[in-house]
């Protein structure tokens, strides 16, 4: 069996150590939470409580319900490792039913139980009742917690697999088995890392993170200042504050109304739509947002940047921001980051790269990897998500500053009760340099993968998600039930599928399946396609066994598909053909 996937870079016993990494750390984890978590003599949420109205005490209840919650999630962390902890089990989960049955979906089996609203609302209630009541299960004693169980395993049934091998929904998908045992960690130590005597190890392990980050760029880490955060669209959102507050630091205070007339920022028509919402929130207004044509491949065109901050200063606006992408969520494009580099240089602006998809390029050590990402090192803000491409659990995101003072600037507050400089340890609460509070312990997860995996490690699973799709984007060219709608990048693949009718019409027109341009479909093939991806996808999720994003593109009028692997995920040979095959199966007679 032909697999594209990192592993083969890896010893042959990987599976079996990955497995025995999560299922060592599930047994830790129910050997910690069982010396942590005792009975306790009372609960506050007891009706019996002796702070309860009626002033009465049962202590043995009391117990009783404490026992019966420990229980039940020890029962979650047992079908975790039975689901997790399994060696033989590299693209498959276990389910189990609440009738104590066992399902394994695997590439034979099934993506999805697709169901509708109202379904799983008449299964949740079967199972115990979705609706919220005064009265609580803990009430019932173990009944209570048999039906919550029946509940939450009622959740699992329903959702969404994926590990599935044909998960291609979203730009996520298996997780790296390292960097979910260091996730059970961080469920169970439970804490928040803004302050180093909150999160100890946890504070140490960020920084390094970000340092490794940053020596990754080319920084010196004593000049850069970064943090773990919820997201990239929180990441751009940070990139956008961070940048007013550089060019125009009287706004802490202040306000916009402390700005020049027009603040004005750039981003590319294919940039991520969370650069809309970012400058609502901020202020600035949509209308201050411009975005760049795209050259026919579509990654931004530099000759229109420089055209449109030309129009910007002539009607008297100020150009403060550029927001690149590494890995565009649709086509996958890189920006040309050099050029933007000069650009932003010579114009004074902060330039800010969004590599939440495909920023990991930075990892690999192919030349033409490399040239791809050439100039990130020279801007001033950088963001990618592990927890995509890379495979580590949702959510995990690093943003980092090319500007030692820049977050902490930017979004310090000085609140005393908890950030304070007579502490020990004070050097490492980084907490105050973001605009939230409560921080997860998201550092954790990506430090256990790279510890685990190396950077060699990384770049080895980069480079081979980039060959499973040109691997398969070679496929598609070659089948005539397939065609290629635009040319790939490293981690996206943009095709359609042609049922009988629609290879039919395009013989008669003479149009070649058998291409690999940016050139748009004649408009009478675009109208026979109208609906084919939309009919296809619901077909697929309903038969349970795949699911496959359609999306509009740029450069065609018809929808797409699109393939962007990501996580740990085995999309090799036997993976590729079966996704054809279904999508021939259930679309053909489209």
């Amino acid at each position: 069996r032909h697999k594209m996937s990192n592993k083969s870079a890896q010893s042959p016993s990987y599976d079996l150590m990955v497995g025995l990494v999560v299922g060592s750390a599930v047994t830790a984890v129910l050997t910690l939470y069982s010396s942590r978590e005792k009975p306790r003599s009372s609960s506050v949420f007891s009706s019996s409580s002796c702070c309860s109205p009626s002033g009465s005490t049962t202590d043995s209840l009391n117990v009783s319900h404490a026992r019966q919650g420990h229980d039940l999630v020890t029962r979650m962390l047992n079908l975790f490792e039975s689901t997790w902890g399994n060696a033989s089990l590299s693209n498959a989960r276990l389910g189990s039913r609440a009738d104590g049955s066992t399902s394994v979906k695997a590439l034979s089996g099934r993506c999805l139980d697709f169901a509708t609203p109202q379904e799983i609302k008449a299964a949740l209630d079967e199972a115990g009742g979705l609706e919220i009541q005064d009265q609580g299960l803990d009430g019932q004693g173990g009944k209570g917690d048999d039906a919550l169980w029946r509940m939450l395993t009622k959740v699992n049934d329903f959702s969404v697999n994926t590990s599935h091998p044909l998960f291609l929904n979203q730009l996520f998908g298996p997780m790296d088995r390292s960097s979910l045992a260091a996730e059970l960690l961080s469920v169970m130590i439970n804490t928040s890392n803004y302050t180093f005597e909150a999160a100890p190890p946890v504070a140490v392990i960020e920084l390094s993170v970000l340092e490794s980050t940053a020596k990754l760029l080319g920084w010196d880490f004593k000049s850069c200042s970064g943090l773990m955060i919820p997201g990239g669209s929180i990441s751009n959102l940070m990139a956008l504050n961070c940048a007013r507050h550089h060019k125009f630091p009287a706004t802490k205070e202040g306000g916009n109304a402390a700005m020049p007339p027009t603040p004005t920022a750039y981003v590319s028509a294919e940039a991520h739509y969370s650069f809309l919402k970012a400058v609502s929130v901020i202020g600035l207004g949509r209308e201050n947002l411009v975005k760049v044509p795209t050259t026919a491949t579509g990654a931004m065109c530099v000759d229109s940047l420089r055209e449109a901050v030309k129009k910007t200063r002539a009607s008297g606006g100020t150009p403060f921001f550029v927001g690149c992408t590494a890995g565009s969520t649709v086509r996958g494009t890189f920006d040309p980051f050099d050029e933007v580099a000069d650009v932003c240089k010579k114009e004074g602006m902060w330039m800010h790269v969004d590599g939440a998809w495909g920023g990991p390029a930075v990892f690999s050590r192919r030349d033409d990897m490399r040239a791809l990402v050439k100039g990130v090192e020279r801007s001033d803000s950088f963001t990618f998500n592990p927890h995509k491409l890379l495979g580590a659990p949702l959510q995990t995101t690093v943003f980092i500053c090319h500007h030692a003072d820049a977050l902490l600037s930017c979004n310090s507050s000085k609140a005393g009760y908890l950030f304070d400089k007579r502490k020990a340890n004070a050097n490492f609460d980084i907490g105050d340099q973001t605009f939230m509070c409560g921080r997860k312990t998201d550092a954790l997860k990506f430090w256990a993968l790279w510890r685990y995996r190396g950077t060699d490690g990384i770049a080895r699973h980069v480079d081979a998600l980039r060959a499973s799709t040109y691997c398969f984007a070679e496929k598609i060219r070659k089948h005539p039930s397939f065609m290629i709608a635009a040319k790939p990048w490293p981690f996206n693949l943009n095709f359609f599928f042609l049922p009988k009718r629609v290879r039919l019409l395009m013989e008669k027109e003479g149009v070649s399946t058998d291409t690999c341009s940016d050139d748009p479909l004649p408009e009478s093939i675009a109208a026979a396609l109208s609906t084919v991806a939309i009919d296809l996808k619901t077909a697929m999720m309903k038969s349970g066994k795949a699911m496959v994003p359609f999306q509009p593109i740029a450069n065609q009028t018809a929808q797409v598909f699109r393939i962007a692997l990501s996580g740990d995920v085995e999309f090799g040979e036997e993976e590729m053909d079966e996704l054809m095959r279904l999508m021939i199966e259930y679309g053909d007679e489209m």
